[in-house]
């Protein structure tokens, strides 16, 4: 087999360039006989040209044209024979070859060689004759493409004269012509002609030239005529031309001491062309060409479709009514999309994503950070970088955060608060928002890095905490309305300083303004929502957010957080705590009080979330979600922070169930969340969750574990406390002490019982309804037929028996 491929290798590679070399031949052969092709034809046509005859055409002139070369070649004949004609006298100008050098015409006296001789008048006396439409030169309309002309030229200089162009030539002499043209009208034999210049309208010469043809007569434009000037072709000794005195148009009409009649004088048309050699009628450039082909093939394209679909559409007229209506008002017709144009459709709206470097400065002074400082800017570039690693950064839209205004930040604080840690306050230990707005003053302490801090755990810089603190509210309120108005589908706001423990008039907690609270209440102020749904899973009580929304009926907080009967921080948020006045029953508390021995992780979440959450959410309904998504509750987070072990699965799923409700609207702010490696992971699952990626399954361990009974009796208390206000969830009360696999028959069940129970009360109000149309129907019956009926029935009983 090996010395089989060894003798085919050589082979197969003669082959090939043996293939290789008959190409080449082959190409080298049909190059030499396309160039001899060429060649021969280009004999052919010159052969031809000399071959032609002498009377025909040296261009494709039309009729008119070749009408007056005829009579011009008549005059010529008829002039060198000795006879006059009656017709008028045209000066003709110059004849030249396709060479340019002049040409001697036949019958020149000896003033110019180039000039024919002016007929003698028969009557001096004799009044002008009128003119005739043969008089006219011949002029183009501006209808008329101005190519033929630059055709004509181009033929006739580049191939051949004209046949008068080919009559046997006596003197060549090189002579410069005339600066001044002839006069129009004049005879020949004056000043030789020159190419004639245009006359502006105000009397001054124009720069072009009208060239002569040698195959058509140099005819004037008939501008408004101006005195010519004369000059004599400048004689060998001469250096320079000697200007003549300006001669009237009657002298110029006598040459050599013979008179001759007035011609008419031509007028110059709107539709007479420009003089052949304007810049304005040389071709354009081959890319100003192709640019207007491509213009007008696309034109042509967009009008034919409108046309079909004109056509396919139609319209119908009644041509029966005779009513003389006023016509209706016609609406401008919106833009048609071209045919050149992309095609758009209706953009689904996308998934934000608000961040800002600039909330990275705001820190302690000491620079320093975990464990000192848990809350620093290092979370926040944490998050991004790996939401941009991940590529689910470039999978959102970024929205471009703002600092929230005094006013928006007043909505939910306190104008002295607002004064103090919007960067408007003062440095000391004076009085406190007692003291008026203008003598509100920002009490600090001295932390033990060395560093000022609002409390012993919040840190101040004084100049990156107020902007930081500004731009967080700020870029959750504007992902929160671009959201609310429909322009994005939802969004996740990577910001700091977090907000949920700022109160209308405290800061604590590493917060300074509670952004969930501002972006709610803006919300319900700007747009009018009046259900507006915040969820807290941070493993610390929102006591900020709970405090502000306490006696609101237009916002449900819910908050899942660890309580440890108050011990734990910030110590509020018992499960009694369910509201007041007219906010009874808007606010609900999952508090764990469980230790973290065990820790709870996602049985207890899911539990949580399937028992109270979500019936108590579905039944108020929501117009929007906001969640105060802290990660201090996930996994790798030590026990003063958290302690908890949730996993981030979990939270993708948490956030796919919040999805169901309004529609999709759900708007993240990052709260908590300190170990950097859980909070990335939370963080990237959580937005996968939001672009609509399928979440990863929790642990088996976790989905086949039941509830911690500590967890379980802590929310049997929340279903007890908020029975009262939420009936439905009394349904659920039997699925919290199962595992999350052993409920999902049960909450599906539950789901499609709902379901059932809607479609049940359709269908009763729809028989309702059809039952109260028949009786409105019946007709009335008298009361005579009705006791008539109502005896006659025991009779026909008794009859039947």
């Amino acid at each position: 087999m090996r010395e089989h491929l060894k003798s085919f290798v050589p082979q197969l590679w003669e082959q090939q360039k043996k293939a290789m070399e008959e190409a080449a031949l082959r190409e080298a052969r049909e190059a030499r006989e396309a160039r001899e092709a060429r060649e021969r034809h280009e004999r052919d046509r010159v052969e031809l040209m000399r071959k032609k005859d002498i009377h025909e055409h040296s261009a494709n002139a039309s009729t008119q044209v070749k009408q007056k070369l005829q009579e011009f070649i008549k005059k010529k004949q008829a002039n060198a024979n000795g006879t006059v004609t009656t017709a008028s006298y045209r000066n003709w100008g110059i004849v030249k070859s396709s060479s340019g050098e002049s040409i001697t015409s036949t019958g020149a006296t000896a003033t110019h060689p180039y000039r024919l001789t002016a007929p003698l008048p028969l009557n001096l006396n004799a009044p002008p004759p009128q003119p005739s439409p043969a008089d006219y030169p011949l002029r183009k309309t501006a209808s008329e493409p101005n190519m033929l002309k630059q055709r004509l030229k181009a033929r006739v200089i580049e191939r051949r004269a004209s046949p008068l162009a080919r009559r046997p030539l006596r003197t060549r002499h090189k002579h410069r012509n005339c600066e001044g043209g002839s006069p129009r009208g004049s005879p020949p034999g004056g000043c030789a002609a020159a190419p004639i210049r245009e006359e502006e309208e105000n009397g001054s010469r124009a720069a072009e030239f009208l060239f002569s043809s040698p195959s058509l007569p140099n005819i004037s434009l008939g501008r408004p005529h101006v005195g010519p000037r004369l000059h004599p072709p400048p004689a060998a000794h001469t250096p320079a031309p000697v200007v003549l005195p300006p001669v009237s148009e009657a002298e110029a009409l006598v040459v050599g001491g013979a008179g001759g009649r007035p011609v008419q004088r031509l007028g110059r048309t709107h539709s007479a062309p420009l003089p052949l050699g304007d810049p304005a009628l040389q071709p354009p450039p081959v890319h100003h060409y192709l640019r207007d082909q491509i213009r007008k093939t696309v034109l042509t394209r967009a009008h034919d479709a409108a046309v079909q679909l004109r056509e396919e559409e139609g319209e119908v007229i009644d041509l029966t009514s005779k009513r003389n209506d006023p016509p209706a008002p016609v609406e401008p017709a919106p833009l048609t999309r071209a045919l050149s144009s992309p095609l758009v459709g209706a953009r689904v709206p996308a998934t934000g994503l608000a961040y800002d470097p600039l909330m990275l400065k705001h820190g302690c002074a000491c620079g320093q950070h975990a464990p000192t400082h848990p809350e620093h800017g290092g979370r926040l570039q944490s998050v991004w970088a790996r939401l941009c690693e991940t590529g689910l950064a470039a999978r959102t839209e970024r929205t471009r955060p703002r600092k929230a205004t005094l006013d928006e930040l007043q909505s939910v604080h306190t104008e002295a608060h607002v004064q103090v840690f919007a960067g408007r306050g003062r440095d000391g230990a004076g009085v406190g928002a007692g003291g008026g707005a203008g003598g509100a003053v920002r009490q600090l302490v001295r932390l033990a890095c060395g560093g000022l801090g609002v409390d012993s755990d919040t840190a101040w810089s004084d100049l990156h905490t107020a902007p930081a603190a500004r731009l967080a509210a700020g870029a959750l309120l504007d992902l929160a309305l671009r959201t609310a108005r429909g322009h994005l589908r939802n969004g996740f706001a990577v910001v700091r300083p977090p907000g949920h423990h700022a109160e209308p008039n405290q800061a604590m907690g590493f917060c300074f303004f509670n952004n969930v609270a501002i972006a709610a209440r803006v919300l319900h102020t700007r747009l009018g929502l009046q259900r507006i749904l915040i969820v807290d899973w941070d493993v610390h009580h929102g006591n900020g957010t709970q405090q502000i929304f306490y006696e609101d009926p237009h916002v449900l907080y819910m908050s899942i957080h660890r309580h440890d009967d108050g011990n734990f921080f910030p110590g509020t948020g018992a499960a009694t705590e369910c509201g007041a006045g007219p906010g009874l029953g808007y606010n609900v508390n999952v508090p764990w009080s469980c230790g973290t021995d065990p820790p709870l992780g996602d049985a207890e979440y899911l539990a949580a979330f399937r028992s109270v959450i979500m019936p108590i959410a579905k039944e108020y309904d929501p117009e929007i979600v906001l969640v105060s998504c802290g990660f201090d509750a996930a996994a790798g987070h030590p026990a003063p922070l958290g302690g908890y072990s949730v996993s981030a699965a979990c939270f993708a799923h948490m956030t796919r169930d919040l999805m169901q409700l309004a529609n999709g609207k759900v708007v993240m702010s990052l709260e908590g969340g300190y170990d950097l490696a859980a909070m990335c992971d939370c963080a990237q699952e959580v937005v996968r969750a939001l672009l609509g990626d399928r979440p990863p399954a929790p642990p088996y361990a976790e989905l086949c574990r039941a509830p911690h009974p500590r967890a379980q009796h802590a929310l049997a208390a929340t279903i007890a406390v908020q029975a009262q206000h939420w009936p439905t969830i009394k349904r659920y009360s039997s699925l919290v002490g199962m595992s999350a696999l052993e409920a999902a028959p049960s909450v599906a069940a539950a789901r499609l019982g709902a379901l059932q129970s809607e479609r049940d009360a359709a269908d009763t109000a729809a028989a309702m309804a059809t039952l109260s149309m028949h009786q409105h129907n019946r007709p009335v019956s008298t009361s005579a037929e009705s006791s008539r009926s109502v005896s006659e029935e025991p009779m026909e009983q008794d009859e039947a028996k």
